[in-house]
């Protein structure tokens, strides 16, 4: 992950906040936040909205998102943003099942080393 850690400790914007605060609970929203400035990438503001969005106000869905967005912040975008290429329905199904299949391996052990 080339980017993240290397700028930590950036401020997340106020709307990021305000996004964070309104999804997370109270007693995640500040690791939530600290979470968000480990991402120092291209498209800053957006893709940590994205990111809150795409958690549904859960910590191991923005980990994820999280790493996905060091590899490809594009595609957490899209996910995290409404695209204009596809119709509601099936961006809101591609994010469900996303979601679904990152809650399905959240907790899965680590192969053999």
């Amino acid at each position: 992950m080339p980017m993240l850690g290397r700028m930590t400790g950036m401020a997340v914007s106020r709307a990021t906040r305000q996004i964070c605060d309104a999804t997370f609970s109270d007693g995640e929203n500040a690791s939530a936040l600290s979470l968000l400035e480990l991402y120092a990438g291209a498209e800053r503001e957006r893709v940590h909205q994205a990111l809150v969005r795409l958690s549904g106000g859960r910590l191991g869905r923005l980990r994820s998102w999280l790493d996905e967005a060091e590899r490809n912040p594009e595609t957490v975008r899209w996910f995290g943003e409404s695209p204009s290429d596809v119709s509601p329905e099936i961006h809101a199904f591609g994010v469900e099942f996303i979601n679904a299949f990152i809650d399905k391996h959240l907790d899965a052990p680590a192969g053999p080393e």
